[in-house]
């Protein structure tokens, strides 16, 4: 039996207010306009997935998010890449586009689906 995944966008304001396809696969979403630091780890702790575009993840948060299995960067982000690699943590770095959003959702639909196969 799969686990439920549960992606939080950390700066969904970042990509306008187009909408996002719903990913085709059991999933809870969060999303926030913007995230701060202090609200960082409350926000990812239950993830299994992190979205962000320009909110930095390091060392010190990933060591504390120990359900984290993927992070994806749609924008400039600072997200600590040998942390990642130390957990286990995929990170994927997303071209620039301008159909950003469903090329966000299909990647994350490969990356969950490829993942229970």
């Amino acid at each position: 039996m799969s686990v439920k995944e549960r992606i939080v966008f950390l700066d969904r304001a970042a990509l306008g207010g187009d909408d996002l396809p719903v990913p085709g696969f059991d999933h809870n979403w969060s999303e926030y306009p913007s995230t701060e630091p202090p609200d960082l780890v409350p926000r990812l702790f239950w993830a299994t997935t992190a979205i962000t575009h320009a909110t930095p993840i390091g060392a010190d948060a990933l060591s504390q998010l120990h359900k984290l299995t993927r992070i994806l960067v749609t924008g400039p982000a600072d997200v600590d890449a040998g942390a990642c690699e130390e957990r286990g943590i995929a990170l994927r770095h997303m071209p620039a586009s301008d159909t950003l959003g469903k090329d966000l959702i299909d990647l994350l639909e490969t990356l969950v689906v490829g993942a229970e196969n």
